[in-house]
């Protein structure tokens, strides 16, 4: 049984920053998905890659990227 993990990273640090672990041990990926999406819909500016299937959000001057692992 695979179990999902919810990872947030900021875009300008992509590159060379570590995501940040908001959650672990979803065992379920629509679930998983759902939070995801839940979070980044909280935010007023937000959308979804559909080439990367990541969810992004801008926070102030700063955009985050949003997404479950692993990718389905």
């Amino acid at each position: 049984m695979n179990t999902y993990s919810i990872f947030l990273r900021d875009r300008a640090q992509a590159d060379g920053g570590h995501p940040l672990l908001l959650a672990y041990e979803i065992s379920d990926q629509r679930a998983a998905q759902t939070l995801v999406s839940g979070i980044a819909a909280s935010y007023r500016e937000h959308g979804f890659n559909p080439a990367t299937r990541v969810h992004w959000f801008q926070d102030g001057d700063s955009v985050h990227e949003i997404y479950a692992w692993p990718h389905p």
